[in-house]
């Protein structure tokens, strides 16, 4: 299961009464609904958010607008486009549930996810999807961005909000007219917003004069002049304080109201700014536990509507936030005040946030506490969720946060990293932390949180998972698991699906039959859907390959109906190639193209070879169907190099070898087919399986079986879609139906 998404989220702050009208900038954002992006770009304190908030609240009478708030755990395309979907979910119901699956290589984002998301937004009309604090995204994230934004279509407006400027193809969009932006100029407060602001929303009753000197000092920076409203608010003489104000050289205008600011409130208003400033967002019961007092979120309340830094996270449910830069400014001034009680607050923000399954923001503070020991605790005990789904990239960057003298001594953290690594494609760099895991000794000892019997079985069982075109190792490494981790285990399903596919490549289709069964029997107790998933289309290739078309049709089937419930659907490329054999299997080579070209683009990047070239030999037959032959030799191509590279690549060596067979030039398969196969060979047409075909000739299955066989040994092939394609192809049944 993917972890839970924070719905305060994908809902806007909520628009203050003293939030100026700024009309003007309202105006330009709708000028940018016939163009490719809008991006509002300026540094910390300029009211990005407070126009946007604004601008969502007036568009959404006349058409859907989305809206995610970006931080800093969604510097992973996983977490980012589960967001990004929801939020549009929520305005339009028809795009798809994200699924929890999203991952940028184990199943590509810009190969999978997003065309599907760009599809299912170009037939929903005119929506804009506004994502504030794009800063907060780097590396693949930011990567995912710059391909949606050069995909998406016309009727969508996509609206940015970033303290600096992204790398993302601005100068071309500029080149081409299809950008807008806004930028420090466009948002400093005029005088006429300033007077607005100061005396019409705030009735501080300043003149003119004092008016223009605030803008000046300010220069129309829009959180300056809120910190100086605060003080304003409460100064007998403001006309004195509008003279004094910034008028130190030597000290910016944040630093000279800070004090200010927090004295204008008693102390323990005081002690609930300063000590909450270390929370990524705030709630009664939190800061109640943070602080170790009670009437947190009537505090929280009566500050929110006095304190213009703070604001509701949505419009119920009691979560806040402090505007980042006065966050910032209160943990400076926390850390000059009271140096040494932040660990502890952490501490306290940990226990909170554990206990109520945060797992994210309780890693956090965890680390940010110094409990190294409780942070990789929660890590080893979460990682799954994250690593199976995708998530690797956060897992990771939790382990990147660890002291390097504390990851390289702890076993578990280290086979965490391994998992990552792996289900990262990072082949090498998964090594180097199992060789550091080995080092460490004493595999056998003790449960692991994640629910491995022993750091043996945890490694044991990453060889099965991840064998790297080995299929012998696959099958010696899952054996192996199976033995460790017996039917009790959560891990049983994953080493029952690699001793299955260990089966599989050698050709034993039913001990691997039964390997796979066993997978999707225990695979539910144990969450492990993406266990059931591969191996329910294990077991679905596996009828194929013995004639069983119902069987093959049936699991196929629950292989994507299981995936897709479960949130899976983008890293079970096996799932996606089962259903396509199947549609191939029956004859409907234009159906069955999309979902085995979908599973090669997932398997092409998860990195395991043996996986990827299945997908590749199914694709074959059905490109030759559709008369593509030229990207059937290419992708034919592509599969001899996969192939090649693979230790011990099983049965696929043979089936590469018949598939080059069958695409020579001037060869001529079929000729010698016997009078009794040329009749299979019909009955195979018609879709009936090997029991239906020996009712109908009065043989056994054995002997309608071997005659299959003899088939694709003649015809060059290895799969029922290829007999059909050749038959098509060659014209064997022309006029000889009644063979």
């Amino acid at each position: 299961m993917w972890p839970m998404l924070i719905a305060t989220k994908m809902r806007p702050p909520a628009i203050r009464d003293q939030a100026v009208p700024r009309e003007r900038l309202l105006d330009r954002l709708r000028a940018g609904s016939d163009l490719t992006l809008t991006l509002v770009i300026c540094p910390a304190g300029f009211g990005k958010t407070t126009l946007l908030a604004a601008w969502y609240q007036a568009e959404t009478a006349r058409r859907p607008v989305a809206w995610l708030t970006i931080d800093e755990g969604d510097d992973d395309p996983v977490l980012l486009w589960s967001y990004v979907a929801e939020a549009l979910r929520r305005v339009c119901p028809a795009v798809s549930r994200p699924a929890a699956s999203l991952t940028a290589e184990a199943a590509p984002v810009t190969e999978v996810v997003l065309p599907r998301l760009v599809n299912e937004l170009n037939d929903q009309g005119e929506v804009v999807l506004i994502l504030d604090d794009v800063h907060r995204l780097s590396g693949a994230a930011l990567d995912s961005m710059a391909w949606f934004i050069g995909h998406a279509p016309a009727s969508l407006q996509l609206v940015l909000s970033t303290r600096a400027e992204p790398a993302l193809p601005l100068a071309s969009l500029r080149a081409h007219g299809e950008l807008i932006e806004l930028r420090v100029g466009d948002l400093r407060f005029t005088p006429g917003e300033t007077d607005e602001f100061l005396n019409g929303c705030l009735g501080l009753g300043l003149g003119r004069q004092d008016v223009e000197t605030l803008v000046d000092r300010t220069e129309g920076w829009p959180a300056g002049l809120y910190l100086a409203a605060l003080s304003l608010s409460r100064d007998t003489d403001r006309h004195d304080f509008v003279a004094r104000f910034g008028s130190s050289p030597n000290r910016h205008v944040a630093d000279f109201l800070e004090a200010e600011v927090l004295e204008a409130h008693d102390p323990p208003m005081q002690a609930l700014m300063l000590r909450s400033s270390i929370l990524r967002r705030l709630c009664g019961p939190l800061c109640d536990v943070v602080l170790e007092q009670q009437r947190s979120a009537e505090m929280l309340d009566e500050l929110s509507r006095t304190n213009l830094f703070l604001a509701p996270l949505g419009d119920t449910g009691g979560w806040y936030r402090f505007h980042p830069l006065f966050a910032q400014l209160l943990r400076t001034e926390l850390g000059r005040r009271e140096p040494g009680v932040v660990p502890a607050l952490h501490r306290r923000a940990y226990s909170w946030h554990r206990d109520h399954g945060t797992a994210e923001e309780a890693i956090h503070h965890a680390i940010e506490a110094g409990e190294y020991a409780a942070a990789a605790g929660l890590v080893e005990a979460t990682w799954v969720n994250y690593v199976n789904n995708g998530g690797y990239r956060t897992v990771l960057a939790w382990l990147g946060r660890f002291p390097g003298g504390i990851l390289g001594g702890d076993i578990g953290l280290l086979l965490v990293e391994a998992w990552a690594l792996s289900r990262a494609a990072r082949r090498e760099e998964a090594a180097r932390a199992v060789a550091a895991a080995e080092r460490l000794g004493q595999p056998g000892t003790g449960p692991l949180p994640d629910g491995f019997s022993s750091a043996e079985a945890s490694l044991t069982t990453l060889r099965a998972a991840f064998p790297w075109g080995d299929a012998g190792a696959q099958l010696e490494y899952g054996c192996r698991a199976a033995e460790l981790e017996g039917p009790g285990s959560p891990w049983r399903p994953v080493a029952c699906w690699a001793v299955g596919m260990g089966r599989y490549l050698r050709g034993e289709f039913g001990a691997a039959d039964r390997w796979f069964a066993e997978a999707v029997t225990l695979a539910p107790a144990g969450d492990r859907w993406l266990a059931a998933g591969v191996s329910l289309a294990c077991r679905s290739l596996i009828a194929g390959e013995q004639g069983r078309i119902d069987d093959q049709r049936r699991l196929a089937e629950n292989s994507v109906a299981v995936i897709r419930e479960r949130g899976v659907e983008e890293t079970c490329g096996e799932g996606w190639l089962a259903l396509g054999v199947s549609l191939a299997a029956r004859g409907r080579p234009e159906e069955a193209l999309p979902p085995i070209d979908r599973a090669t683009a997932i398997l092409r990047s998860g990195g395991q070879p043996t996986s990827l070239a299945m997908a590749l030999l199914r694709q074959v037959p059905v490109l030759r169907a559709l008369g593509q032959r030229e990207r059937a030799q290419a992708v034919i191509a592509e599969a001899s190099s996969v192939i090649a590279s693979c230790p011990d690549p099983g049965i696929l060596a043979d089936q590469l070898t018949a598939a080059k067979r069958s695409s020579r030039p001037g060869a001529r398969p079929g000729q010698g087919l016997t009078q009794r196969e040329r009749r299979v060979l019909v009955l195979l047409q018609s879709g009936l399986n090997e029991r239906e075909i020996g009712h109908a000739l009065y043989i056994s299955r054995n002997t309608v079986h071997s005659h299959i066989r003899a088939i694709y040994r003649k015809l060059a092939v290895s799969t029922r879609a290829d007999v059909l394609e050749r038959t098509r192809e060659l014209g064997l049944l022309d006029g000889a139906a009644e063979g």
